[in-house]
């Protein structure tokens, strides 16, 4: 990956927060996708137009994954164009990644992970912590895992290529929900203690 260097891969993970910005019901993140991948696409293809048209034209097609999780795929799809792969074997690819990084990033995100950040903000209010304090622990408890997930997709992307399935299995995110669902539960239960104990009670 030396041809791409620190500053275009800097470029391309600031890209990868607003992979939704342009998203739309015909191609879901595909243009997202695209625009991540277009400093990349220069580097690699700058001095051929057609090859570089080519290249975006082929990434502008529907692709849909969890938004935190969707740098798993750009650093992949980044590493195989880089790599010389074909087209075809590209597209396979992103179409076989979807799926699971989609699945994944819900059941991690936004059914253990948001939800039970919230609860635990809320019941550090409820419990007499000032609301700027609560609002700044949600911000940095949550943003930890989130932007971690950025950064570390998009280094496994970028380092397995095509092999990054099996980097996916040695992390075993759904491990990792089913090890923070029964503290989910537990701050919910503090919550509700606690707002249930309170002077005003519900």
């Amino acid at each position: 990956m030396s041809r791409l260097g620190p500053a275009l891969l800097a470029s391309t993970f600031l890209r990868s927060f607003v992979v939704q910005g342009s998203w739309n019901y015909r191609s879901m993140l595909g243009s997202g996708f695209a625009f991540v991948l277009l400093p990349g696409l220069r580097r690699l293809y700058g001095s051929d137009p057609a090859a570089l048209d080519a290249a975006l034209e082929r990434h502008l097609e529907h692709f849909n994954a969890h938004p935190y999780l969707a740098g798993v795929a750009v650093g992949a799809a980044l590493r195989l164009e880089a790599d010389g792969e074909d087209p075809e074997t590209i597209r396979r690819f992103k179409v076989a990644v979807r799926g699971p990084l989609g699945s994944l990033g819900d059941s991690l995100v936004w059914a253990t992970w948001l939800p039970g950040v919230a609860v635990v903000a809320l019941a550090l209010y409820r419990l007499g912590v000032p609301a700027w304090a609560a609002v700044v622990a949600y911000l940095v408890l949550y943003n930890v895992l989130h932007i971690g997930l950025r950064v570390w997709g998009l280094r496994i992307g970028l380092d397995a290529g095509r092999g990054v399935a099996r980097r996916l299995g040695e992390a075993n995110l759904s491990q990792w929900t089913a090890r923070l669902q029964p503290v989910l539960a537990a701050s919910l239960g503090v919550l509700c203690g606690v707002t249930l104990g309170g002077g005003g009670g519900l």
